[in-house]
């Protein structure tokens, strides 16, 4: 081969490399298109006088949230505040030591928790919303705080701007009451002093959480009928009828019998003292639905809160969505926002603090109310429709999450009819 020849099929090489190179230089790379969306977080405020039983019920309902048994979604902490709420669990089932309680919140002193509810999509776990926990305890209310100390002020804060609020009743104290001792009605009329005040102004859902409720078995045999002795006696209280009555036909107000140990595992000793049963299994009995209540409990409220003009428009474009593909709902999401109707449902939040992640809270609120999953549109451009799959897989968890959590709420009024209040 003679040296010409080599030269040009050296420089034939060299051009069809450089072509190469001058294509691949040219060309976008090929990469999945992943459309991120904040999470909506919504603030949950727990307030409950010393020993009314709040660590316990956090800490059992962790335990029963902790994995998706018996529902779609699950909750996830820090590491830390995990290992925190796993040891009260494990002290609480401990019954080597029959008076071994977690320690409770000390006057003036507040705990805070964030949960995330996640779910399983085909694409792995998704977080779907927050919960941002915060306990505080009720003497906060009630009793004068250090000069210079803006605990007190806080707490007023975070009561305003609550998605929800848990009011704290100790169950002890109304069976007591009701076994005619008398501390136990002084007791139960200094929560409901302390509860009901601060609770009044607020616009955000409440749920007045009755715990240690298996220490009431003996009032009755029937548990509905339980409630409504627990029902009649709160209602004859004045502020706790008032706040009924003031807020009944424009927020969500609902009573929750809850057991953070469940039957058989507590007893009352002789001194009054609660004491662990010997050999007793711990059975928590409802302490998933106060959170689980929360978020269906807004949506309902901000839903009736609306006018007939605004609901049929917000209903319009549920429907309107559900035809839409993946990329053209999240599209519309904006225009919807500026719509009256958009505008009219963020006023019904009021002074929310889930109204500040935006079109996360929009987004979950409309999703929430779309059917089950409909067959996709097709797509010729592969990536995009990979990418509206991911989209709609996680609209679908949306629902699904919140069905869920409906028809925990749904199973308490089934049950327990005196459970609501509004």
């Amino acid at each position: 081969m003679s040296g010409a020849v080599i030269i040009v099929i050296v420089i034939a090489l060299v051009w069809i490399i450089w072509l190469w190179w001058a294509s691949r230089r040219h060309k976008p790379e090929s990469r999945p298109l992943v459309v991120e969306e904040n999470i909506p977080a919504f603030q949950v405020v727990a307030l409950g006088l010393q020993g009314s039983g709040k660590t316990l019920l956090l800490a059992s309902m962790y335990h029963r949230l902790q994995t998706p048994a018996g529902q779609s979604y699950f909750l996830t902490a820090s590491h830390e505040d995990v290992l925190q709420l796993n040891q009260w669990f494990s002290q609480m089932a401990d019954t080597a030591s029959a008076d071994s309680w977690p320690p409770g919140t000390t006057k003036g002193e507040s705990r805070h928790f964030s949960f995330i509810a996640k779910t399983r999509t085909p694409e792995g776990f998704r977080p779907i919303l927050e919960l941002k926990y915060l306990e505080y305890a009720g003497e906060l209310l009630t009793e004068p705080q250090a000069p210079g100390s803006t605990v007190q002020q806080d707490l007023f804060e975070h009561i305003h701007g609550a998605d929800a609020l848990l009011g704290i009743i100790d169950g002890n104290h109304i069976r007591q009451h009701l076994d005619g001792v008398p501390t136990g009605l002084m007791r139960l009329e200094q929560t409901l002093d302390a509860l009901v005040p601060a609770m009044i102004e607020a616009t955000c859902p409440v749920s007045f959480v009755i715990t240690k409720w298996d220490l009431l078995t003996g009032l009755h045999p029937d548990e509905s009928t339980r409630l409504e002795l627990v029902h009649d006696l709160l209602t004859s209280n004045d502020h706790f009828r008032s706040l009924v009555k003031i807020h009944g036909s424009t927020r969500v107000v609902r009573l929750i019998p809850v057991s953070a140990l469940g039957p058989g595992f507590a007893t009352v000793d002789s001194t009054g003292r609660i004491v662990k049963v010997p050999h007793g299994t711990l059975h928590p009995t409802r302490v998933d639905v106060p959170l689980s209540a929360v978020v269906p409990d807004l949506f309902d409220q901000v839903e009736a809160r609306l006018d007939r003009e605004a609901r049929s428009a917000f209903y319009d474009e549920v429907r309107q969505r559900s035809r839409l593909t993946p990329m053209e709902a999240i599209a519309s999401m904006g225009t919807f926002a500026g719509k009256a109707a958009g505008q009219a449902v963020v006023a019904a939040f009021g002074p929310s603090a889930a109204t500040l992640t935006g079109n996360a809270l929009m987004s979950l609120f409309l999703d929430s109310h779309r059917r089950a999953r409909q067959q996709s549109h097709d797509r010729l451009d592969q990536e995009l429709s990979q990418a509206e799959q991911s989209i709609e897989a996680l609209r679908e968890a949306r629902r699904r999450v919140i069905e869920d959590m409906r028809r925990k709420v749904a199973v308490l009024e089934d049950q327990l009819p005196h459970s609501r209040l509004s």
